[in-house]
């Protein structure tokens, strides 16, 4: 029996040729064809396929569109097709379980995928698993009690993860695509500012994670302690996905590494359990995950445990969740941008800052990016610079109306990250404190604090040349 297969792809030319060539096919017959999203799920409805290819669609991502699909359509199998330039995003596909292949098309490559595709779900239907998808765990929580005893554990599991109160939040991600500009301390600045912050009255209940997994100071600039971290939560994820694998009779020594990444798709997602992974900065009530002690336990993260990770931090109920990146394009950076309501690029108004941002923003631009997702921030920045902030708008290609944040050159900075104390929990004026104030609110809107009385006097004070320079 054919599989039906709907065409998503607003390259017109290259949807009538692969049309061409599976008109001849045993295996697949194609249903329809859509040029946009909208088209795509009027298509699906009306046809019922069972393969989805997805090629290049203007103005949506297709991770973010598969998981939509999908979350409608559970049986659905993804495979996105690729230019040799989107050939980089493969990790970040795989890992929402989306095959790849590479233009053009050739007949054996779909074929091939949709004789996997078809294996998979007659494997799931043998075995009578529970099928967990990340996105629709908490769906899958019926007849329990028909269920052997291993079935039975994971099912609950899966069950207990369900929340359908979960708060709306921010996922914010802060990036630099070059060491040493100051990125780490305006992600603890940042997460320091909400977590003293309210909305609507309540508390904002805020998480900072540091994911610069081998060299990640974050833990340091507050003065905390490293244990637990993240490599606590992987080792728990990977205890859970040895007694998975061995309730469904496999040898874990035999199990290949694309193996596992299949199974951690049926692991529950248990955002309950985050805060057992972190620690409290006291003096904010600041929740942090902090990257592992030793260095060498960054090498056994795998893309599947950050992608678990992820997906739970976004079902969790932290209304602010602050995630500070390493200078690289890692999986785990790719995946931090990926998956963010927000990204702040960080740099300092020199050359090489400059240059590396224009050249990660023409990446990001080339995958379709969602750029309105991109705050570009400057820090470190004198009264007189080399270059000014219009002329690195034009630089990065920005609309004139995109603003670019700045963070002057503040004496108390230097000495806030020696000591520990955030700039945004210290007393007196500070110019950085303001800027800071300033990016938070335009990420995430808070509530107006009214002034006290302090404040009112300062109103009365001469304004100093420092306030004058940067108001």
């Amino acid at each position: 029996m054919k599989r039906r297969l709907l065409i998503v792809d607003d390259d017109r030319e290259a949807t009538r040729s692969l049309i061409s060539q599976l008109a001849c096919s045993h295996l697949i017959e194609v249903c329809g064809e859509a040029s946009s999203a909208e088209e795509a799920w009027a298509k699906l409805h009306a046809t019922r396929p069972e393969l989805v290819l997805l090629g290049g669609i203007k103005d949506t991502e297709r991770g973010i569109l598969s998981q939509q699909f999908r979350l409608a359509f559970p049986h659905l199998s993804f495979i996105a097709a690729c230019t040799a330039s989107e050939l980089m995003w493969e990790p970040f596909f795989r890992n929402l379980g989306i095959w790849v292949i590479a233009k053009p098309i050739q007949l054996g490559q779909v074929e091939a995928l949709a004789m996997m595709a078809q294996g998979q779900i007659a494997a799931t239907a043998d075995s009578r698993q529970p099928q967990l998808q990340h996105n629709i765990l908490s769906e899958h929580h019926d007849n329990v009690r028909d269920l052997p005893d291993s079935e039975r554990h994971w099912k609950g599991l899966a069950g207990s993860e369900q929340n359908p109160r979960v708060k709306p939040k921010h996922l914010i991600t802060v990036y630099g695509p070059k060491g040493g500009v100051g990125k780490t301390f305006i992600s603890r600045e940042l997460a320091i500012f909400f977590s003293t912050q309210k909305r609507e009255g309540q508390p904002l209940k805020v998480l900072a994670v540091d994911f610069n997994l081998d060299l990640g100071t974050f833990a340091t600039t507050l003065n905390l302690p490293r244990t637990p971290n993240l490599y606590t939560w992987v080792q728990d994820l990977d205890r859970q996905l040895h007694a998975y694998a061995e309730s469904k009779g496999l040898d874990t020594y035999s199990i290949k590494p694309e193996e596992w990444q299949e199974l951690a798709s049926s692991l529950p997602l248990l955002p309950q359990q985050i805060e057992r992974y972190t620690v409290v900065h006291s003096e904010s009530g600041l929740d942090v995950l902090t990257s592992p002690r030793d260095i060498r336990q960054s090498f056994e993260i795998r893309d599947y445990h950050l992608y678990l990770i992820l997906e739970t931090l976004k079902r969790s109920n932290y209304d602010v969740i602050l995630i500070d990146t390493a200078p690289d394009t890692t999986d785990a950076t790719i995946q931090a941008l990926f998956f963010a309501e927000h990204v702040v690029m960080v740099g300092n108004p020199v050359v090489d800052s400059i240059e590396n941002i224009q050249r990660l923003l023409k990446l990001l631009r080339e995958a379709e990016y969602p750029e309105e997702r991109i705050q570009v921030c400057m820090n470190r920045l004198q009264r007189k610079e080399m270059f000014t902030l219009e002329e690195i708008r034009a630089y990065f290609q920005l609309h004139p109306s995109k603003k670019i944040f700045s963070i002057p050159d503040d004496s108390e900075v230097k000495k806030s990250i020696n000591t520990g104390v955030p700039v945004m929990l210290q007393t007196g004026r500070s110019a950085a404190r303001n800027a800071i104030e300033t990016l938070g609110k335009a990420l995430f809107p808070v509530d107006e604090v009214a002034k006290t009385p302090a404040a009112k006097e300062k109103k009365n004070e001469k304004a100093s040349l420092f306030r004058w320079l940067w108001g």
